[in-house]
């Protein structure tokens, strides 16, 4: 008697625990369910695809409208996008410069999918182009070129129609190699009280404008030439005017601003 109790009992639990996992997978099927489950699944799709791309592309906005495609579709590729900085030793080098505070900044906001690099030329436009060194920055295959074209180096060297040839041998040459690419410009960094190296300036910006190229024009956040505050971001090596630390602050800051949309 007391065998047959036991045996009906485990029977009743054995149908209990088989109705209870019935139950479970009808509700875990269920449309509201499967609603769930797609809804993190796009939401997850969503932060991984398009939000991150139009989060990245939103800080680009001072960039060309042709750098600005290259990026969106470097971003949908997961690829990154490549800068370089081109110029005389008046862009400075990793201990002192541009190139340190501008890799920093947009890697914080980038994370990989911005780079930059620095290429420094000690000579003329007119020595760049002879010695066919774009064929060096176009190895390093960039997206975008932000080029301070040697003017101090030029100066009262190389007249400034010369300079702007070469300039415009330097975008073609790379632009044959990487029809893709977009040039910036900037000038180098102010120098108090001087006569011809403004005017160059002025016509550098001239040429931006009437070539259709950008110019970021990073003399706004320098004090006036023409004011002795001016030599509080600048030094002399041998005869040589360069940025000091205070300097490459204010240019670097200005770079980053165009680089790094609010």
């Amino acid at each position: 008697m007391k065998a047959a109790i036991i045996s009906t009992l485990s029977i009743i639990l054995v149908v209990i625990l088989i109705i209870g996992n019935i139950n479970w997978n009808l509700q875990t099927d269920s449309p509201r369910s499967k609603e769930t489950n797609s809804s993190s699944s796009a939401t997850e799709e969503k932060t991984d695809g398009y939000f991150s791309q139009d989060y990245y592309t939103s800080f680009a906005s001072s960039w060309p409208e042709s750098a600005q495609k290259v990026l969106e579709t470097k971003l949908s590729e997961k690829k990154a996008f490549h800068i370089v900085l081109l110029g005389s030793n008046s862009i400075g080098n990793q201990d002192l410069g541009l190139i340190t505070p501008l890799k920093e900044a947009l890697a914080a906001k980038y994370d990989k999918y911005v780079t930059i690099e620095s290429i420094n030329y000690d000579g003329t436009s007119s020595d760049y182009v002879d010695n066919q060194a774009y064929e060096a920055l176009a190895s390093k295959k960039p997206d975008m070129v932000i080029f301070e074209p040697f003017l101090l180096k030029d100066n009262s060297v190389v007249d400034i129609s010369t300079t702007l040839n070469n300039i415009s041998s330097v975008i073609t040459e790379t632009e044959e190699a990487l029809p893709d690419v977009t040039f910036i410009l900037q000038p180098a960094q102010q120098i108090y009280n001087a006569s011809l190296y403004p005017k160059q300036v002025q016509e550098l910006q001239a040429y931006a404008e009437e070539q259709g190229i950008t110019y970021w024009n990073h003399w706004e956040s320098w004090p006036n030439a023409k004011d002795e505050a001016v030599l509080e971001y600048i030094e002399s090596k041998d005869g040589v005017s360069f940025p000091n630390e205070k300097g490459y602050e204010v240019w670097s800051k200005y770079l980053i601003s165009q680089l790094i949309s609010k």
